[in-house]
C-alpha cells in the first residue's frame, strides 16, 4: 500500500480505481446518488497526500502547508466576494463553489509536483 502513495505511478493508478469504483457506484445508486456530486470531488483529499509525498521525494520539503494556507485564504476570499456580490452567503453556493474551486487548485498543485518530482529525478 506504501506504493500506491509514494510512487507517481501507483498514485496516478490509484486515482483511476477510485475513479472507476465512484463511477460504478454513480451508475448503480443513479436514484440514491446525490445529485451535485462529481467524481473529481472525491480527489482533492488524495491529492494533497500525493503532492506531500512527491514533493518529499523532490526536495527536501513539502509545499503542502503553502496549498493548504492558500486554501484557507481561498475560503476567506470567496466569502468576501459573496458577501460584498450578493449581501449573503448562501451556504450551498459557497461550499460548491469553494469545493470546485480547491478541486482546480489541488489538481494544478499536484500537476506541478509532479513535474517537478520528473525533472528532479531526470536532472543530473
Amino acid at each position: 500500500m506504501q506504493v500506491l502513495f509514494t510512487n507517481w505511478l501507483g498514485q496516478l493508478s490509484l486515482l483511476v480505481i477510485v475513479t472507476l469504483v465512484m463511477s460504478g457506484a454513480h451508475r448503480l445508486l443513479k436514484q440514491h446518488w446525490p445529485a451535485g456530486l462529481l467524481v473529481i470531488d472525491v480527489w482533492p483529499p488524495l491529492l494533497i497526500i500525493f503532492t506531500h509525498f512527491l514533493t518529499m521525494q523532490a526536495t527536501e520539503s513539502s509545499i503542502v502547508p503553502y496549498e493548504m494556507l492558500s486554501l484557507m485564504i481561498l475560503g476567506i476570499g470567496i466569502t468576501v466576494l459573496e458577501v460584498l456580490q450578493r449581501g449573503e452567503i448562501l451556504y450551498g453556493r459557497f461550499f460548491r463553489l469553494y469545493w470546485r474551486t480547491c478541486d482546480l487548485i489541488t489538481i494544478l498543485v499536484y500537476l506541478i509536483a509532479l513535474v517537478s518530482y520528473i525533472v528532479a529525478k531526470v536532472g543530473p
